[in-house]
């Protein structure tokens, strides 16, 4: 008795292995490219920059925190009438009370942030106030020379008698 036997070729389903080796190289380099960005270009996020959230003060509490301020506010302004104190020292002062005023205002520790993140914050009035007094507070004294700080004193004064 004569028996034939067709044998199927070796790997008939190899293309099946291909694509198995070819979806798992596909994930791994998934992983290690995420691990990379993870480790090595991804900025670490920086611990206590937070957005700080704003109280409102009461009506009384803000009517004293004014009164406060505009009574710094008038002594600066006297000081400066009386040559006591210079342009920038006054324009330092000024930066000073106003973000003292603000802190006390919202309950933001504003003098702990740079120009840069109090804008951030939304805060339009503090905003306007701190580009005035950047160029005499920190400037040549060439380019503070334009600048008039019993006008600034007003604006200020403004600012916090406005105070919501």
């Amino acid at each position: 008795m004569v028996t034939t036997v067709t044998l199927q070729p070796p790997f008939e389903y190899y293309w099946w292995l291909i694509l198995i080796g070819v979806i798992f190289l596909l994930g791994a380099g998934a992983l290690l490219f995420l691990a990379f960005r993870k480790l090595f270009l991804q900025k670490p996020r920086k611990a206590g920059k937070e957005k700080p959230v704003m109280i409102k003060p009461t009506p009384q509490s803000l009517a004293v925190i004014k009164q406060k301020y505009t009574e710094q506010l008038r002594a600066l302004m006297d000081s400066y009438a009386k040559k006591t104190v210079s342009k920038r020292d006054g324009y330092q002062r000024l930066s000073l009370l106003i973000r003292g005023f603000v802190t006390d205002a919202t309950g933001i520790n504003v003098e702990i942030y740079t120009k840069t993140e109090i804008q951030d914050f939304g805060i339009k009035s503090l905003d306007n106030l701190m580009n005035e007094y950047y160029i005499p507070e920190f400037g040549e004294a060439e380019r503070a020379k334009t600048r008039d700080f019993t006008a600034s004193c007003n604006k200020t004064l403004k600012v916090i008698q406005s105070w919501k």
